[in-house]
């Protein structure tokens, strides 16, 4: 045990020395540099390595900044300023500093494709740290459209890859494909280590889908390849903790299966080589099921061993409140097993009263989430009012400039005619002064109608965004009391009201998001309607496909709103009715243009309806509600239904659609 202690304070030590050295050549670079070179140096560095070298640089950092932003006409300076302000809130955590600097920056002082590069990196940074995930997405897909105009010559850190945006989002089929895509970009032959990484990070995510068989093949495959390598005797710790990782994950597979005895051996060997590369996480993971292992087996002994073993790894002081939230858990289970149930109660109602913190501590991450999309949201609508205004000015100029020149001409040839036409020019001079003054009135006139317009055209986008907002809040207080009305069987009704929210505040969303504030596009309501609501569905197993063939159709409000709530209606009916529970099957939804008719179907391979049932049956709110729905958007309900599923149709005078 001593010499492994000297082991490890000998590589604590390298390290920390080395540290030092590389802290130290930078501010001799950074001191030696001159002053536009120093905030060059500053900002090439990482999040990390700008928070360890800042105390040294502060002072001078902190001047040459503020020279920048005062005396400074340079775009690529003020730039490069914002994203070592960004960088340096990174370090700190704190991700809404960054992003405004972030915006600033790409909105002001981008220059070009690898300008805005740089700060989306940072940006797609902040948002996995908010863990804003969507807007991390959105940030990753610009970036996938800037990427092929970059230059060579820039590197650019393209921060987390899609594939884990995917699985932070549960969209774990989309990861697992877009992780294979991501090794066949950039695999090389005979690069072992991109392919076991590749089966390994797979088998995690069939494994979070709680699809054992396949995750266990995957980390099979994965140890296969380490297997058949010939290891260097330098590299020989990194991948013995590697096979041991992934052996450990087939052993969460194993666990999951109820192969027990065959998990044991391989959480074991895990935690070894975890403890061994200093990698307390893993280790913590695999002691707390072992624990569950022992349980199984009604081993009280062991499990209490794995169970002290994992909270000695708790007092290093690694861990995060997830992790102590497992360990309570846990141990509440252990006293349960061992009967001795004070002290479980007195553990559960630890954890209980630490998660309920955590879950009013998310509720407000997830709303300073929305404030902030919604003020980038603001900036990105104000840049694009100032451009839209600076056009106009340029246009408002250039007739200033036609307008003189008129006068000019106009001027030369009365000059010419004033000898032989004395009176007539005096004439002439005045109807042309009374024609300029009013053609400057019509001039503000139309400057006052143009302003009025474009106020009342921010104001009908704002109050379908507060609308959007308000539903969006009544949901969120819905989600809530759902929660407490889990198990009681009153949720359900609840859910369905708040699908129906839903639908009605997506309308309001593509109104104020549509250039057009009237009326929206038929295809992508019925499309965005859809993806709603079978992302609502996503543990389910029924294939949801649209057929939207109605291009160029529109739809005002009064029309979008009891058409989504029916398309909503039918849609959970299908999801919650047509299908026996974990059966699979398909749902269409399609829109058709038939004989001058807009023609609206919703169909099922289920298993049907009752022959008794038609579309005029009042016995349940939801056929109550769909022939509702139907007369206000002016349709009648048509039902067909046998052993090969059930059809919903409903048709629309296209007469009725805006062009």
């Amino acid at each position: 045990m001593k010499l492994k202690a000297i082991f490890y304070l000998t590589i604590f030590s390298i390290g920390f020395s080395k540290a030092q050295s590389d802290k130290k050549e930078f501010c001799d670079k950074f001191y030696a540099a001159d002053f536009k070179n120093r905030i060059t140096l500053t900002s090439k560095l990482s999040p990390s390595k700008l928070y360890e070298v800042y105390p040294l640089i502060k002072d001078t950092l902190e001047l040459a900044k503020k020279l920048i932003r005062e005396k400074s006409e340079s775009k690529e300076a003020k730039l490069l300023v914002e994203l070592i302000e960004a960088k340096l809130e990174l370090s700190r955590k704190n991700y809404t500093k960054a992003v405004f600097a972030l915006e600033q920056g790409l909105n002001s002082y981008a220059l070009n494709v690898n300008d805005s590069l740089l700060c989306y990196s940072l940006l797609k940074t902040c948002f996995v740290g908010i863990r804003n995930y969507i807007k991390a997405y959105e940030v990753n897909s610009r970036m996938e459209l800037m990427r092929l105009r970059k230059s060579d010559s820039v590197i650019i850190d393209y921060g987390i890859p899609k594939s884990k945006l995917y699985a932070s989002l549960n969209f774990f089929d989309k990861a697992i494909a877009e992780r294979r895509n991501e090794f066949n970009k950039s695999f090389t032959v005979n690069d072992t280590d991109a392919l076991a990484s590749l089966y390994n990070d797979v088998g995690v995510y069939f494994n979070r889908q709680k699809n054992s068989d396949s995750a266990e093949a995957s980390f099979l495959k994965a140890k296969q390849v380490l297997e058949s390598m010939n290891i260097p005797e330098e590299k020989a710790i990194h991948y013995s903790f590697f096979k041991a990782l992934i052996g450990g994950n087939l052993g969460f597979s194993y666990f999951n299966k109820g192969k027990i005895k065959e998990a044991i051996p391989l959480l074991k060997e895990d935690i070894y080589y975890s403890l061994k590369d200093n990698d307390f996480g893993s280790a913590f993971n695999s002691y707390n099921l072992m624990v569950e292992c022992y349980l199984q087996l009604n081993n009280k002994e062991l499990a209490k061993k794995y169970l002290d073993s994992s909270e000695h790894l708790l007092s290093k002081g690694f861990s995060d409140i997830s992790q102590s939230l497992k360990y309570l858990y846990l141990k509440a289970t252990f006293f349960q097993a061992q009967k001795q149930y004070d002290n479980a109660i007195l553990y559960f109602n630890r954890y209980f009263n630490i998660k309920d913190s955590l879950n009013t501590a998310e509720k407000m991450q997830n709303l300073n989430n929305a404030e902030i999309a919604f003020q980038i949201e603001q900036k990105e609508f104000e840049l694009q009012e100032k451009n839209k205004m600076l056009i106009q000015q340029k246009l408002e100029d250039e007739q200033i400039k036609s307008q003189r020149a008129y006068q000019f001409i106009g001027i030369l040839v009365l000059t010419a005619l004033i000898i032989v036409l004395l009176w007539r020019n005096r004439y002439v001079k005045k109807r042309q002064i009374e024609l300029q003054e009013k053609t400057s009135k019509i001039i503000v006139q139309n400057q006052q109608i143009e302003q009025s317009l474009k106020e009342k055209d921010i104001l009908l986008r704002e109050v379908h965004h507060r609308v959007k907002n308000n539903l969006q809040i009544i949901n969120s207080l819905l989600g809530l009391h759902i929660s407490k009305l889990e198990g009681t069987g009153n949720e359900v009704a609840l859910e369905e009201v708040k699908q129906r929210i839903a639908s009605i505040a997506l309308t309001h969303q593509l109104l104020y998001q549509n250039t057009n504030l009237s009326n929206i596009s038929l295809n992508d309501f019925v499309h965005n309607i859809v993806w709603q609501i079978e992302r609502s569905f996503s543990d389910s197993q029924i294939n949801l496909d649209t057929q939207l063939e109605a291009n160029g159709l529109k739809l005002n409000i009064d029309y979008a709103v009891p058409l989504g709530l029916l398309i909503n209606e039918l849609l959970s009916n299908a999801y919650n009715h047509a299908f026996p529970k974990n059966k699979k099957g398909s749902i269409v939804v399609s829109v058709k243009i038939e004989n001058d008719k807009c023609v609206i179907a919703v169909l099922d391979n289920g298993v049907g309806m009752s022959e008794t049932m038609n579309v005029s049956d009042k016995t349940t709110m939801g056929m109550d509600l769909i022939n509702i729905l139907a007369e206000q958007i002016d349709s009648e309900i048509k039902i067909k239904t046998d052993a090969n599923g059930t059809a919903f149709y409903f048709e629309m005078d296209s007469s009725k659609f805006p062009s």
